[in-house]
């Protein structure tokens, strides 16, 4: 720094990105930098930049000992900053922060955080400063989905209150879903529910666009913006490519009034979704902490991590130029992701639109763009880089090995179908067993199509899970598909298969490969009698597994429902001929 002095810093959460820019940029002007983490050997700890890496328990499963070993480690050290880079830990330290008052951690007052981590008072203090939002109901139970329901249009958008959550059974990180319908609405909502409050928002189509900022008690000192231009998934989620814009006027002074309102101090990013046909806008989120897409202000000059550390040990923020518009930046690893679900028509296109060949095309002759940058790769820190692109070589070598297993696998069941040895193994069976993960779908439903037709012939007819709750309903999605085919499901209560079952039952019907791998792991001679339902000769759809409709759009039930009646056709016309009719 232009004083002179050696400042040291520990950054947090060393396995997230931001974490090493954070820390490229604070060693590029010349402080120690000192790097901890939860996990063992995360790519920033490979860097340049880096003095020392330390391991720490990890904040959302244990965040008391995390707690622990951070304050017995900053008194045996001498920092002159803590910088923290998300929630999992900026909570645990801004609700400790009495603990650690002698050493100076970049955290907003405790009141402010509270608010930005809190997606329902976000949402109250940006109507009462005037700021657009979606319309929005707030939910704390199951039985208040159809009221909330009714008074919103679908799409909804299920955004828990908080992403990080906690709940006695410890602490988890939520996600922000789609529903279509109520049947939807409900099953999304199971699970945010046990942690507390879920906001439904009705869905604004346009743009996820960011006002990225640092601000001195509620003054922004310097702005930011970016675009994003791949989401992972699709449907909304982390940047994989994004591009630095001109600040909006419209978001800029939405922001101000937000952070004005907090007496922000520090970084932030607010959140917007800006739709370009209209030119409306709507507020998302508040994210109190340094975000994902960091790297490109990085690239593009805004330099918030020196920013960050002026304001926290300087008091002040210098003079920063301004940066440059059309920067692209690369998470390189998630945006193959991208490129595959592309691939794969891997997304709702009632939300998403799914871009041509020519949009693919135009994304990826980004890559010779001369503003093009990247997330982790850099010629002035290269190892980072380099482990990343061999990870992800390793990833996809290792997925080619698997694609190939479960290729012979496929193979293999189809022959078995063909040949007649699942029509011998039927016939001469006297115990079948089908089996799924919930036991509330597919097993289910193969059980009830094919129990009663197969006993008046001796077969004895089962289902089962490996979810370990026992008892539970059959999906009320699925319910009501097959009562629409006369078919009676709701008396059914899931079971959770044990091995004596296993070794008892003669034909075993899986819906999945890992279902069958699953079923060796636990005895490797099941082998023989195990069989893939979907693989059967006479099935209409494309795909040999039946996948598990849970929690997604009612047509896909509907599929799943037609793919069981298709192959438990096939199990019924063995039997029949078995028996003479």
């Amino acid at each position: 720094m232009s004083d002179g002095k050696r400042y040291r810093v520990l950054v947090l959460d060393a396995d997230m990105i931001p974490a090493l820019t954070v820390s490229r940029s604070l060693a590029q002007r010349g402080c120690h930098v000192y790097l901890a983490g939860h996990v063992e050997r995360p790519l920033a700890s490979r860097s340049n930049a880096i003095d020392t890496y330390y391991q720490y328990p990890d904040p959302l499963q244990s965040t008391n000992l995390f707690v622990e070993w951070l304050l017995a480690h900053v008194e045996s050290n001498e920092y002159d900053l803590v910088v923290p880079v998300t929630e999992r830990v900026v909570v645990p330290l801004s609700r400790n922060i009495e603990k650690f008052s002698r050493i100076k951690i970049a955290l907003p007052s405790r009141e402010s955080l509270e608010v930005a981590l809190d997606k329902s008072r976000t949402l109250t203090l940006a109507k009462k400063v005037g700021v657009p939002c979606p319309h929005s109901v707030t939910v704390s139970t199951v039985e208040q989905l159809s009221a909330a329901a009714a008074t919103l249009n679908f799409p909804v958008v299920i955004k828990p209150s908080r992403s990080i959550a906690v709940a006695a059974s410890g602490s988890s990180q939520l996600q922000v879903s789609y529903a279509f319908d109520l049947s939807e609405l409900e099953s999304g909502c199971e699970h945010a529910l046990k942690f507390g409050p879920v906001i439904l928002q009705e869905y604004f189509a346009g743009d996820g666009v960011g006002i990225e900022l640092i601000a001195k008690q509620g003054e922004i000192i310097y702005s930011f913006q970016h675009l994003r231009l791949h989401e992972v998934p699709l449907t909304g989620g982390g940047s994989s490519l994004r591009k630095s814009v001109p600040v909006m006027p419209d978001l800029l002074e939405a922001s101000r009034k937000l952070i004005s309102a907090l007496g922000w101090n520090g970084v932030a990013m607010v959140e917007f979704k800006h739709n370009p046909r209209s030119d409306k806008f709507c507020l998302m989120e508040i994210n109190g902490r340094f975000w994902g897409s960091l790297p490109l202000a990085a690239a593009a000059g805004a330099d918030f991590p020196a920013m960050l550390f002026d304001l926290e040990v300087k008091g002040a923020v210098g003079a920063y130029p301004p940066y440059r518009n059309n920067v692209y930046c690369r998470l390189l690893s998630r945006d193959m992701h991208w490129y595959e679900a592309i691939l794969r028509s891997d997304a709702d296109t009632r939300i998403v639109n799914v871009p041509d060949a020519a949009g693919v095309l135009k994304g990826l002759g980004l890559f010779l763009h001369p503003r093009h940058r990247y997330d982790v790769q850099s010629l002035l820190d290269p190892l980072p880089g380099l482990i990343d692109i061999g990870q992800m070589l390793k990833i996809y070598y290792s997925r080619a090995l698997a694609f190939l297993d479960e290729l012979k696998f496929r193979g293999q069941q189809r022959k078995a179908w063909s040949s007649g040895e699942v029509a011998a193994a039927i016939s001469s069976a006297r115990s079948i067993l089908f089996l799924c993960y919930g036991n509330i779908n597919r097993s289910a439903l193969a059980d009830v199509l094919v129990r009663a037709y197969a006993e008046d012939s001796g077969i004895v007819v089962a289902s089962a899970g490996f979810h370990d709750e026992e008892g539970r309903p059959a999906d009320p999605v699925m319910v009501e598909v097959a009562a629409q085919f006369d078919l009676e499901l709701g008396n059914l209560r899931s079971s959770c298969v044990t091995p004596q079952q296993l070794r008892d039952s003669d034909v075993i019907f899986v819906m999945e490969k890992r279902h069958y791998d699953k079923l060796l792991d636990m005895d490797i001679g099941l082998s023989k009698k195990i069989f893939l339902l979907g693989a059967h000769h006479g099935g209409t759809s494309r795909s040999v597994e039946i996948e598990d409709p849970y929690g997604r759009a009612q047509d896909v039930y509907l599929a799943c429902y037609e793919q069981v009646v298709e192959a438990v056709d096939q199990i019924k016309s063995v039997i029949a001929l078995q028996v003479g009719e």
